[in-house]
């Protein structure tokens, strides 16, 4: 019975958030990464994806929001014919802070299920995990509804164990986009 409860809670937290915070300003973005730093594999290159991300601010509390975020993530190889990607959803806690008028500074952890198509000798293609760890800024121009993110984000993705092999994978994204208050 707790479980349902806890997944029932789950499922209505957004609805909660919104109903309470529909003074305040929550925003979608749409933001591009590039990995800037990544982890070399065994077969003798680096994995340096590119991603693409889509979010929505859920629930406001204060500083601190509840968000989510689609994923879709793109890598050449020189091994593998075509290119690899990735897709899943991850969400998170991100805390922003006014630092003046027009600028944020945001920090934010999150994490979600993946779907990769990477066959390498480090990590087992198809369901893992993504852990983010981000911090950066957000500038508000005046009298606009509209605003530029900048971010780094550490990235880790693994399949937690359930396939073999599991040595997981880790970049470091340099962020930039664009947000929309609603």
């Amino acid at each position: 019975m707790a479980r349902l409860q806890f997944w029932m809670f789950l499922l209505f937290l957004p609805a909660l958030g919104m109903a309470q915070q529909a003074n305040r300003q929550h925003y979608t973005g749409l933001n591009l990464g590039v990995s800037v730093i990544q982890e070399d594999l065994r077969e003798g290159y680096a994995y340096q994806p590119f991603t693409l991300l889509a979010e929505t601010l859920l629930w406001l509390i204060g500083p601190v929001s509840v968000y989510a975020e689609g994923q879709f993530v793109y890598a050449d190889t020189p091994i593998e014919p075509g290119a690899v990607y990735e897709t899943g959803l991850n969400m998170g806690f991100r805390y922003q802070a006014q630092l003046s008028e027009r600028w944020l500074l945001g920090a934010a952890i999150g994490a979600g299920p993946h779907y990769i198509t990477l066959n390498t000798e480090s990590q087992a293609p198809g369901f893992i995990f993504s852990d983010n760890f981000e911090l950066g800024f957000s500038y508000l121009p005046p009298a606009r509804d509209w605003g530029i993110n900048l971010r780094t984000r550490f990235r880790h993705i693994s399949n937690a164990g359930f396939k073999y092999p599991n040595l997981g994978l880790d970049n470091l994204f340099v962020i930039i986009g664009i947000r929309q208050q609603i």
